[in-house]
């Protein structure tokens, strides 16, 4: 596959799977709201003939304004929620003055499939 140099970079993600760990609609410093959540996402794929396997991933998510907002309001744990968004990556020093980077899906809009628990 040959990519001309004039084609755009894309960074959206479309994902769905449950929520656990939602955390608690925060507002910044800025007086924006935010709340993070992780996203269990669980594919089942075939290992030989007779075999099946299952990996399970834990996504950190993040969603900001109306949308964490109506994600407060509205999706509980256990929600299977098909999610849309974008990989940004955090950076953060730790207390030794370490420096740690991490990816996380921005979330652009959240819809619930199914309820929680």
């Amino acid at each position: 596959m040959t990519v001309s140099r004039e084609t755009p970079e894309l960074n959206y993600i479309v994902l769905t799977g449950r929520i656990i760990e939602k955390g608690e609609l925060r507002s910044s410093s800025y007086g924006i709201f935010v709340i993070r959540f992780k996203l269990e996402n669980s594919l089942t794929y075939s290992a030989g003939s007779s075999e099946e396997g299952k990996k399970t991933y834990f996504i950190s998510v993040e969603a900001w304004g109306n949308l964490a907002e109506r994600i407060d309001r509205s999706i509980t744990n256990g929600a299977f929620v098909l999610l849309e968004g974008n990989l940004v990556s955090r950076s953060y020093e730790d207390r030794s003055k370490g420096l740690h980077h991490r990816m996380i899906v921005k979330a652009t809009d959240v819809i619930a499939l199914e309820s929680g628990s």
